[in-house]
């Protein structure tokens, strides 16, 4: 999308704030809803579905006059979306006079939480689009038709469903045949009250060897990278990262509780430093530019114990089989 400044370079005075276009004003009501992001109000911004009284108040300013500066900003470069949230007059009124109190993070942490809200709500499917019966599997090809119908679907629960009831799809996953050993499985973690135990999202086995896969899943809407961090690069998502070191303290608990989970097992397994495979985000939607794949894959190929694998190139793995057996 081609989002430009509307206005050209001015002097910059205590008085002077940001212009940003008309659509870029559209694009970021669209993604919030058309409603307040301020935790808690959620108010409507158009009145009538016509007048839109919001008002798009930026994160970090480029202003030294302005609330929330930041001097490393580049005043001459292109709106970032990801610096702007959607408020009510009021609570803008608010956050700009007590910006020691509605600092850059916490205004960054209320946007995240209000776009994901808004995603799950707007992508959430009807049963009618669903249909995923929990008794019944589904083939590969039946699997491929409920990712294109549903892509944009933010319901982590959705996708576990989905692979349950098709398994296959995350096996061809991994080069060693392997067969689902479970799903939503306790890993070890309680505490001498009970509390606080691990539970991972699947766990599959190598059919030869019985040694156990972690499998942890996201959705295709978590995002994989973070701001534009610099000309050529992007940061890591926080879902992303916060997500590896879930799935690496469930390798760990796995591991130190092994005698105890095998024992308690109907049917027996081994953790020989057991592989981790997380499942999230969607590349092709997403990484829309060279810098944004880059930096994506430089950091998924530096990682060590975790394998990423996205949900369209989960899904195209599953393609690829299907037509390899055609």
């Amino acid at each position: 999308m081609d989002l430009e400044l509307s206005e050209p370079k001015t002097l910059r005075s205590p008085f002077h704030r940001l212009s940003i276009n008309v659509k870029m004003r559209r694009y970021i009501s669209h993604l919030s809803g058309h409603s307040c992001s301020f935790p808690g109000c959620n108010e409507n911004l158009t009145l009538n579905g016509a007048s839109f009284i919001g008002h798009v108040a930026q994160i970090e300013s480029s202003n030294p006059f302005s609330p929330r500066y930041n001097s490393n900003l580049d005043e001459d470069a292109l709106p970032d979306p990801d610096n702007y949230l959607l408020l009510c007059p009021n609570h803008h009124a608010i956050i700009d006079r007590q910006p020691e109190v509605y600092s850059p993070q916490w205004l960054k942490k209320a946007r995240d939480q209000h776009l994901k809200i808004i995603a799950l709500v707007t992508s959430s499917p009807s049963a009618e689009e669903v249909k995923l019966d929990d008794n019944v599997q589904l083939s590969i090809t039946e699997a491929l038709d409920v990712w294109r119908k549903n892509r944009a679907n933010a319901s982590e629960e959705f996708w576990q469903r989905l692979l349950e009831r098709c398994p296959a799809v995350l096996a061809q996953s991994f080069p060693t045949s392997t067969i689902k050993f479970g799903s939503k499985c306790y890993v070890g973690g309680k505490s001498v009250n009970n509390s606080g135990g691990n539970i991972i999202d699947f766990l599959y086995t190598n059919k030869t060897t019985g040694n156990v896969i972690l499998i942890e899943i996201k959705t295709p809407k978590t995002r994989l990278l973070g701001k534009h961090y610099r000309t050529n690069a992007f940061a890591i998502s926080e879902d992303l990262t916060g997500s590896i070191t879930q799935i690496l303290n469930y390798k760990e608990q796995i591991t130190m509780e092994y005698h105890s989970l095998v024992r308690d097992s109907v049917t027996p397994f081994s953790t020989f430093n057991p592989k981790c495979l997380l499942v999230v985000g969607d590349i092709e939607a997403e990484l829309t530019t060279s810098t944004k794949i880059k930096s994506f894959e430089l950091f998924r190929n530096t990682l060590k114990d975790v394998d990423i694998i996205s949900y369209d190139e989960l899904f195209q793995r599953a393609q690829d089989v299907l037509e390899i057996m055609s």
